[in-house]
């Protein structure tokens, strides 16, 4: 999950590094302070090095989270919070030298290998690239979305909630409801499932996937009306040419 990240900082010990050994993501935050993200001054960084228990290391790692202004709630050694970490560093080498890292972009290959350039400025994103990945999870954060380890996913559900929510038509609906959204959120607990499992979480998950698929069903009844409406407006009104006709034999 860290591979791509930690070989593109350089770090060091990559075959060994194990997010489930405390003294590994130790290690880890201790050269990406010193190395990358330089946030504290050098004396500063003496309660992240000393090798204290557990719970007194976590107290320190929170503090320095909150130095950094991380985004997410959660403030131990979690996989989200790590990623995050090394986003961080990442945008930051990107931000020392950037020209560096444009010299080769998707249109200077796109032109080697003899294929005409896109008029489209997106066709030239690079959506693999490490500073991309920060600014998508920037965005999920300000938009209230849930990460997901896939950043791809992420931009998914940014697109669709901008589109429904954000766009013309969505900003007109709003308007039009008096500026209340009330109407728009449904509590799963009104949701009827049709039959009972005894667990809770596999209840609720089976209520999201019920909803997604009837939303589903919606957007699919919408293309065929829309579809009929296309053939209607070719065969109600058939257009002949009378100069063909012929009366009798």
């Amino acid at each position: 999950m860290f591979a791509r990240k930690l070989k593109a900082l350089g770090y060091p010990s990559i075959s060994n590094f194990d997010h489930s050994d405390q003294k590994k993501i130790q290690e880890l935050v201790i050269w990406l302070e010193d190395q990358k993200i330089c946030h504290y001054k050098i004396e500063d960084r003496v309660a992240l090095r000393k090798p204290s228990d557990i719970s007194s290391w976590q107290k320190e790692f929170s503090k320095y989270l909150d130095d950094l202004s991380c985004p997410h709630s959660d403030r131990t050694n979690s996989p989200v919070t790590t990623d995050w970490l090394l986003g961080l560093a990442v945008r930051l080498v990107y931000g020392e030298n950037p020209q560096r890292y444009r010299k080769c972009t998707k249109q200077t290959n796109s032109a080697s290998k003899g294929v005409a350039p896109s008029s489209n400025p997106l066709d030239s994103l690079d959506f693999d690239d490490e500073a991309m990945k920060a600014g998508i999870t920037t965005l999920a954060t300000l938009l209230q979305i849930p990460p997901h380890h896939d950043h791809k996913e992420v931009l998914k559900a940014i697109c669709k909630l901008v589109k429904e929510r954000l766009s013309k038509e969505g900003l007109e609906l709003y308007s039009a409801d008096g500026g209340d959204d009330s109407k728009d959120k449904l509590q799963l607990e009104s949701v009827d499932m049709g039959f009972h499992t005894g667990d809770y979480v596999t209840e609720e998950a089976v209520k999201i996937l019920r909803l997604l698929h009837i939303q589903n069903l919606r957007q699919l009844q919408s293309q065929i009306n829309e579809a009929l409406v296309i053939v209607q407006n070719v065969t109600a009104n058939p257009k002949t040419d009378q100069r063909l006709g012929k009366i009798g034999r």
